[in-house]
């Protein structure tokens, strides 16, 4: 068994580096390095082959112990998270709204505590987006301990009743791992990306290294071909994979061999050893972890504030904030608390000081889930304006599909008056509040509706998307039931605008094939037109409301979603509805015009997140544009394409 060469190899943290910039770039949206995630990937393998190098040497020379080992583990991890929650919390009590800030709340927790990984993996599709979580990035940190409360188990058992067996158990624990992995990529993404189990291999792999159980590099021509390889790998990934890449699975492969060969190249005085110790590169190594920690909050709070994309100028600045943070915590917080000697601290000083600062933290956190996010932060228009992210169908969890059932219509939902259902919405999640505002209209008239919505499953046949495999034969059951049922008049909703940006053929081939099969059935259908996205994910009444906290009014904010595209995707919606004899309702003109589009119209947030219509917007949208053409009245003009604009000013 290796692991006994502790020599400091600089080129190590140049890895480091690059690892942690591209994390950096890829999340301030530098566009040419797209696949800049690998860079956890990139860590994994490094810190599985460092720790388990400390681990192998001890146990060689017979001074292994547990509790050093887990303080070394508190001074490397503790302070500088500590710290950067503390600021990160701070901030948060100025910037995100009350339900923002009870969002928050628990994932603090998680973060300090190295479970942020669970607690995203089991996010429901509702959860806030990615990219407005502040404390997101702690997963992998979750990860790392995790696997480092169960791997020195594992090798110091192994070392000590199977040493003979200890490559084939590692290597076997690699291989499950992976093929773990490379399965819930297909059927479970989340809990591949997020799950130790899912992960675990890509810290054995750099572990197999410092056992030795690669057989090392003999000659310099093996170790400079093996860090230019390692090196290319990295690269193709950082630069050639994007958000459509499904990963980890083995996709991850190709960043964490590149990060292996580099490590198995030996460092000395390779052509890559030589570029990775160069003294910035190895600075930016030495600083990694804090500058890990603190770029995403800063990226976050500014894109919460900022809303659009980041210009140049923008990512230059934060960089050099998060930067500056960095060196400012390894300086005076990493350093100091992972020294023994006189400048640093004793064993006792550092476990109290953690202890202490995690339990203030967490009281804290639990301080604001009983006061409800503390809203006597704002005043009652900025309440107001934020509380639009509740206004969500109240049978949203007991109609509404998060996973798909083997009879989808049979346990579907009646809405309504208790009448037989002459009206079916039939659709992904943006047909759930639909649903509900319609069915508070048809049962003014003594009529009901039968709701058929799955959370990002567009409705279209044979139509499938990136990570949900699962829709094509959801939506087959559906189709086969409705060519059965009665004749309806079927609305169909869904959020056109994400679908036709990640495949605008397959959405657009199966919606058509939809609308076909079911006029065929002798169905009439309505097609609901998309809705904007707001942009970057962020949620439009956290943003009005920050808005009115700065004293600019709601009804001036204005978004660029890139208009003309999606009024040429309006058009090309309108052409297949047409094509097919159904009628379109087109919502351009209620959201958007040459001026930029809105969120905010006659007194209501029109969104309750991001791209959801609220249920007060999709009232609005029922009494103005829908109900003329369910119900066409005298003062509504049908056109002759087939498409309906009701006016804007029906009484509601």
């Amino acid at each position: 068994m290796g692991g006994t060469d502790l020599r400091y190899r600089a080129d190590l943290d140049g890895l480091r580096a690059i690892a942690v910039l591209s994390v950096v770039l890829y999340h301030l949206g530098v566009d040419r390095v797209s696949g800049g995630y690998v860079g956890v990937d990139i860590f994994f393998v490094l810190s599985g082959f460092l720790i388990t190098q400390v681990i192998a040497s001890d146990l060689y020379k017979d001074r292994f112990s547990f509790l050093n080992f887990y303080e070394r583990r508190v001074r490397r991890i503790a302070p500088a998270l500590i710290v950067v929650c503390a600021a990160t919390t701070a901030a948060a009590f100025v910037i995100l709204m009350p339900d923002e800030l009870k969002y928050y709340a628990p994932r603090l927790i998680a973060a300090l505590f190295s479970v942020s990984n669970i607690v995203f993996a089991h996010a429901s599709y509702f959860s806030p987006k990615a990219g407005t979580q502040p404390l997101l990035h702690t997963w992998s940190l979750g990860v790392e301990e995790q696997f480092y409360i169960l791997f020195p188990i594992i090798l110091v058992a192994a070392y000590t009743y199977w040493r003979q067996h200890i490559g084939a158990i590692f290597w076997t624990l690699l291989l499950v791992s992976l093929a773990v992995s490379a399965v819930l990529v297909e059927t479970d993404p989340r809990q591949a990306f997020f799950g130790l189990h899912a992960r675990a291999w890509e810290l054995l792999l750099g572990s197999v290294i410092a056992l030795g159980f690669v057989p090392a590099a003999h000659t310099k021509g093996q170790r400079e071909v093996a860090g230019v390889l390692g090196v290319l790998a990295i690269a193709a990934a950082v630069f050639l994979y994007s958000d459509d890449t499904p990963f980890p699975g083995l996709a991850a492969l190709l960043p964490c061999l590149g990060a292996a060969l580099v490590i198995w190249s030996g460092g000395g005085d390779t052509v890559v050893a030589r570029a990775l110790s160069a003294r910035p590169v190895v600075f930016i190594g030495l600083i990694s972890y804090s500058l890990y920690l603190w770029h995403w909050p800063l990226i976050v709070y500014a894109r919460l504030l900022i809303v659009r994309p980041f210009t140049p100028l923008e990512q230059t600045l934060l960089a050099a904030a998060a930067l500056m943070l960095a060196i400012l915590s390894w300086r005076y917080v990493e350093t100091p608390f992972r020294r023994r000697d006189a400048r640093g601290f004793g064993r006792k000083a550092v476990f109290f000081g953690a202890a202490s600062g995690l339990s203030a933290l967490t009281l804290l956190a639990i301080a604001v889930l009983g006061f409800k996010g503390f809203p006597q932060r704002f005043g009652p228009d900025v309440l107001a304006l934020a509380s639009a992210s509740e206004d969500k169908s109240p049978v949203r969890r007991k109609c509404h599909y998060e996973q798909f059932p083997k009879q989808p219509y049979a346990k579907s939902c009646v809405l309504g008056a208790a009448a037989d259902p002459k009206v079916i919405v039939y659709g992904d999640s943006h047909g759930a509040e639909l649903s509900f505002a319609l069915a508070s209209r048809l049962k003014e008239r003594n009529e009901s509706l039968r709701e058929l919505t799955a959370s990002a499953c567009s409705p279209g046949v044979d139509a499938t998307f990136p990570n949900r495999a699962e829709c094509a034969a959801y939506n087959e059951r559906v189709m086969a039931q409705l060519k059965t049922v009665p004749p309806a008049t079927i609305v169909i909703a869904s959020n056109a605008s994400t679908w036709a940006r990640r495949d605008d053929t397959a959405f657009k081939r199966g919606l058509r094939e939809t609308i076909h099969t079911l006029r065929a059935a002798g169905h009439s259908v309505v097609y609901l037109g998309p809705a904007p996205n707001h942009l970057s994910e962020i949620p439009m009444p956290g943003t009005l409301a920050r808005n009115a906290q700065f004293g600019r009014a709601p009804a001036s904010y204005l978004f660029d979603p890139d208009v003309a595209r999606y009024e040429a995707l309006d058009r090309s919606l309108r052409d297949i509805a047409n094509s097919e004899g159904a009628q379109y309702v087109s919502l351009f003109s209620l959201f958007c015009s040459e001026r930029g589009c809105r969120g905010y119209v006659d007194g209501n947030v029109m969104f309750m997140d991001d791209d959801h219509i609220s249920v007060s917007g999709e009232k609005m949208i029922v009494a103005d544009y829908l109900a003329p053409a369910l119900w066409p009245p005298k003062i509504a003009v049908t056109r002759p394409n087939g498409e309906v604009n009701g006016p804007a000013t029906l009484p509601r």
